[in-house]
């Protein structure tokens, strides 16, 4: 495991309009909690390289790779295991930045959809999630893609369009959360869309608990932020 401090890590994997705003402000309601905004899905291009080298040190390490001759050369020598869990303390360090006391950190990220990831980055930047970080946990945040089709920079495009890469991210979701069902949490915003209790289940798989008050107030900073 990477040599950063052991503290609970939270991604909020989603697409854009779902209320992951909201949902980021009620988290860093926690006391300890930091829970960055988006970063242009860095930790899936970190994911993509550890997996690359792990697939090409598998591949090419052998005898022949060790003589200089050979386009791999020197391939069996690399730890792809200590590069992974490298980039993902960079990550934590240099991009989070977590601050002293922090016991819950990490970050949302809308970049999720079918079209903008591969399967195999998908795959893999959730692999990396939950072996490369302390005790992760991820939530997977949907909306209805009829809904959400008409919300934002949605609305530019056609509709229907939309709502086949919105139905099928979420299914992308759906599966990821079953196969890992302790590690993940699947929400939609009408569950909590102007009803703060909606969270509290999510907050209890955290193993947190906020004031409704503190709830609502980060449900009406979402509504101030649709207009």
């Amino acid at each position: 495991m990477p040599g950063f401090p052991i503290m609970k890590h939270v991604f909020i994997v989603t697409f854009g309009r779902t209320g992951s705003t909201a949902l980021l402000k009620a988290l860093n309601a926690i006391e300890g909690a930091c829970i960055r905004g988006q970063n242009g899905a860095l930790l899936c291009s970190l994911a993509d390289a550890a997996e690359t080298l792990a697939d090409r040190h598998r591949e090419r390490s052998g005898n022949r790779a060790r003589l200089t001759g050979n386009p791999w050369y020197g391939i069996g020598e690399a730890e792809p295991d200590a590069f992974a869990d490298a980039l993902a303390e960079t990550f934590v360090t240099h991009v989070l930045r977590p601050p002293a006391g922090t016991r819950l950190a990490g970050f949302k990220e809308i970049n999720y959809t079918d079209e903008t990831l591969s399967d195999r980055s998908f795959d893999a930047v959730i692999r990396f999630m939950l072996t490369r970080f302390e005790d992760p946990h991820i939530i997977f945040l949907t909306r209805d893609p009829a809904e959400a089709s008409q919300s934002g920079w949605w609305q530019d495009r056609d509709s229907d369009v939309v709502t086949d890469v919105l139905e099928m991210t979420i299914e992308r979701f759906e599966r990821a959360h079953a196969a890992h069902p302790e590690r993940s949490f699947l929400i939609d915003h009408a569950q909590f869309d102007r009803n703060p209790a909606g969270l509290v289940p999510l907050l209890d798989w955290l193993g947190e608990a906020l004031p409704e008050p503190v709830l609502a107030d980060a449900l009406e900073e979402r509504l101030l932020h649709l207009n």
